[in-house]
């Protein structure tokens, strides 16, 4: 008789013993002992691994468990979030090829290397990284509390949550201090694979015994039309705020904008971005209609159980034909996978900020001789995540509440990478660093202000997105500003001349 908890265990332990020999051939592949090869894999990324990489950074676990669990509350109407999705790439080609450049030239380990380089103020590095810290501190607390309750409910509590966060915890340790950016690469690939092939063999096993989209959506209009009505005007706003959000925000995670790094060449980078444009269209148009079939099926669930719709679904599926049994496997496995492949992208980045940006620029070392802290990343690592794994144990619903605004508090960095990459800092047209500091301040003045003041969105806007705007304003502005002054006095200095020439 199949048993879904016990069989996962198996397939868990294969998975995490392919982990370790991925960081194991990681370590093997490394060619030399610098930042660069150990957080950038050498610069060499290429066109297959990179995409996948970026899809896997781009979609976690949540991909398949909260996506057709919004399906579910608010219906056929959260199709929108295939653009937003789409609208992370945009937000890539707005600075992702300038900087890469850039990088490349100027040999940038962290993103607030390029801040430094660009803008070369105190506040303006130490202040981005700290933003940056803070925001993988508490996405990775997040994975690690979600990897803990993925093992303890898919494998029926064969593996306890403490166990599950402990274990996978050392796991992505090990192979990420053997291998660095490669085996976390590598993984990501894997991750990718799994992903895509679980989604794609239940979507297509649920469309032959449930039926199409067409039938899907009759079900739907019998069981619960209110789900395809057509959205009002504030929720509208929300989408579009939701859109700037993620377009702004998103290809703004330091592991994302490693990633820009990382790769092999401009070529590869551009293919890749230009895949990923599309691969929306497919993985969540799919994870989607998982959604909408559990709205058919299982037409009144409430609160919680509408965000474990996905593995009702599924049991459901293998219920019915006992060909799903495998693909079931291969999904419950590759959501697993999923958690794990965000956590330790986070953990890498978090690691290379917290040499690179604070104990290097803190020092004062040079390339070559910051090139020497790669022998304290497991140290660093190992810091980091024992006091991540502690906190994660404890699940404090407190700190998760005062650091669920990260990402609004992320995006307020948007116009230091759009506007800062739009010209070089000796260009006149240039934005200064006190222009990009006086928008960063209003910006989080504002995002801060609204959510202490208990609005999280105002007309349907974010918080964060009108932080955002305003952010822009600013930076707009206060360059407006200094160019007027600085054209007022050099005409001013013009004029004793032209006088005594007369």
């Amino acid at each position: 008789m199949n048993d879904f908890g016990r069989d996962l265990v198996i397939w868990a332990a294969v998975y995490v013993a392919i982990l370790l020999l991925l960081g194991a051939l990681g370590r093997k592949a490394r060619r030399d002992t610098s930042l660069a090869d150990f957080f950038l894999a050498g610069r060499g990324i290429g066109l297959l691994v990179l995409l996948l990489t970026l899809f896997a950074t781009q979609y976690s676990g949540n991909s398949m468990s909260g996506f057709p669990g919004q399906t579910y509350r608010r219906g056929l109407s959260y199709f929108m979030s295939v653009p937003f999705m789409v609208g992370i790439v945009s937000g890539y080609l707005l600075f992702a090829p300038r900087l890469f450049a850039l990088a490349r030239r100027r040999r940038y380990i962290t993103p607030t290397d390029y801040l430094a380089e660009r803008f070369a103020h105190p506040w303006v590095s130490y202040g981005s990284a700290a933003i940056f810290a803070v925001t993988l501190f508490n996405f990775l607390l997040a994975q690690l509390m979600a990897l803990g309750h993925a093992f303890a409910g898919l494998t029926g509590g064969r593996i306890p949550f403490a166990a599950g966060v402990i274990g996978g915890a050392l796991v992505i340790l090990i192979y990420e201090v053997l291998g660095g950016m490669r085996a976390v690469a590598w993984t990501d690939a894997l991750q990718g694979t799994l992903l895509m092939t679980g989604m794609f063999l239940i979507a297509g096993l649920l469309a032959w015994k449930i039926g199409g989209p067409a039938q899907v959506v009759a079900g739907i209009h019998q069981v619960a039309p209110a789900k395809l009505a057509i959205p009002d005007l504030q929720t509208c706003a929300l989408w579009m705020s939701n859109f700037l959000l993620l377009a702004l925000g998103g290809p703004l995670y330091p592991q994302a904008i490693q990633r820009i790094y990382a790769a092999r060449r401009l070529g590869s980078l551009r293919r890749a971005l230009a895949a990923m444009a599309f691969l929306p269209l497919i993985a969540i148009t799919t994870v989607i209609f998982i959604g909408a079939v559990g709205i058919v099926l299982f037409p009144n669930l409430q609160g919680v159980e509408a965000d474990q719709v996905t593995f009702k679904v599924i049991a459901h599926l293998v219920e019915m034909e006992p060909l799903a049994y495998t693909p079931a496997l291969v999904v419950l496995v590759a959501i697993l996978a999923a958690i794990m492949s965000t956590a330790d992208s986070c953990l890498l980045s978090i690691s290379s900020i917290v040499s690179k940006d604070f104990i290097a620029r803190a020092r004062g070392l040079s390339e070559q001789e910051a090139d020497g802290l790669t022998r304290w990343t497991p140290w660093i690592s190992g810091s980091v995540l024992a006091v991540l794994v502690c906190l994660a144990l404890l699940q404090p619903a407190t700190l998760w509440n005062l650091l669920v605004i990260k990402f609004e508090i992320l995006i307020q960095l948007s116009p230091a990478f759009v506007l800062g990459t739009l010209h070089d800092r000796e260009d006149p047209r240039a934005f200064s660093a006190r222009d990009i500091l006086a928008g960063l301040l209003c910006g989080l003045a504002l995002a801060l202000g609204l959510y202490a003041a208990g609005h999280r969105n105002l007309f349907g806007f974010h918080a964060g997105t009108l932080g955002v705007g305003l952010n822009y304003l600013v930076c707009w502005g206060s360059r407006f500003l200094r160019q007027s002054v600085g054209a007022e006095r050099a005409s001013r200095s013009e004029m004793p001349t032209m006088h005594r020439s007369q």
